[in-house]
């Protein structure tokens, strides 16, 4: 006999713990993203086995899983923290005489490296996807959540088909980006006494990646170097990322949008002088309105004096008359 289908409930209703597992196993599109999450959990765990860290490998596999099964929204951030715990001390605590516990490498392009990054972005990319489809999407519209208001569920039905493959397309292109960002900041020195401060290191400039090691004034070493590197790369990196898109945002608009573009930087530019212009206004509006009213009042005034005057000479023809 076949199960009896249920109807799906709303984006705004919670779902049971049995409907959320029933969600995980039984819909093809939702079961995609679990498992590419337990393969990357998997990889992850070889990979952490693989350098000593069996202890770190079975909490980074219970912390996932926890994630998945019981919508624990804590799981990933604690899980990145188990991770660079033991990626720093591999067999649970720091030993004695382990002097390369901070000693950040200079290799790139290592398998084992790519692989576990990898595996990090693509789990964290499909936890976080199906906390949206079995828990929450979007942020409630307040800071403080409104009495009676239900977190809003992405409906499994909006998944596109192409959706799993984008994402790991798109992981995998940040993992070569962040390959070749670690290898240029590895390639290039910082020297501010030069006239030029960049330049890419010469084959026989003997440079160790310690930090600790003395430099002559003006010179780095390798971690100070890094350093000044990504700063002057990310500030840089954002000017030119923040004209290109501006430029394409301009490219794509439409002439309302542009018109309204043009309107809302016309009055950023002279709203001060328009607002005291107007102020101006107002004032000399209300000063001839005040003028107004006073010369109406002195014109009342006058005549009334002028009947009072009529009714005075009136009485004296009507006394000198008698």
């Amino acid at each position: 006999m076949s199960e009896p289908e249920t109807t799906p409930k709303a984006a705004s209703e919670p779902l049971t713990q049995r409907e959320v597992i029933d969600l995980l196993f039984r819909n093809p599109a939702v079961r995609a993203y679990e498992s590419a999450a337990l393969a990357s959990l998997a990889m992850i765990f070889v990979i952490m086995f693989m350098n000593g860290s069996d202890i770190g490998a079975v909490l980074v596999v219970l912390l996932g899983c926890a994630g998945l099964v019981l919508r624990w929204v804590a799981a990933p951030v604690f899980l990145l923290l188990v991770l660079c715990y033991f990626q720093l001390f591999p067999f649970g605590f720091p030993e004695a005489g382990y002097a390369s516990v901070f000693l950040v490498r200079d290799t790139h392009f290592q398998v084992i490296d790519a692989i576990l990054a990898m595996s990090v972005l693509v789990y964290l990319r499909s936890q976080y996807r199906i906390f949206g489809l079995v828990h929450q999407a979007v942020p409630f519209e307040n800071v403080i959540r409104r009495k009676g208001e239900g977190p809003t569920r992405r409906p499994a039905d909006h998944i596109a088909p192409g959706e799993l493959g984008w994402m790991l397309g798109i992981a995998g292109a940040i993992v070569i980006l962040g390959q070749l960002a670690w290898w240029l900041v590895n390639a290039l020195e910082f020297t501010p006494t030069e006239a030029f401060p960049i330049h890419w290191i010469q084959e026989e400039t003997n440079r160790t990646p310690t930090r600790r090691e003395s430099k002559p004034p003006g010179e780095f070493n390798a971690g100070a170097n890094r350093f000044f590197i990504l700063i002057g790369g990310l500030f840089f990196g954002t000017l030119v990322a923040r004209l290109v898109f501006g430029y394409w945002r301009l490219r794509m608009m439409n002439p309302t949008e542009g018109a309204m573009v043009l309107v809302d930087t016309s009055w950023a530019e002279s709203h001060r002088e328009r607002v005291r212009v107007e102020k101006w206004r107002i004032w000399g509006r209300q000063r001839a309105a005040k003028q107004a009213k006073e010369a109406e009042r002195a014109e009342r005034e006058r005549e009334r004096e002028q009947e009072k005057q009529r009714q005075r000479r009136a009485k004296a023809a009507g006394r000198s008359k008698r």
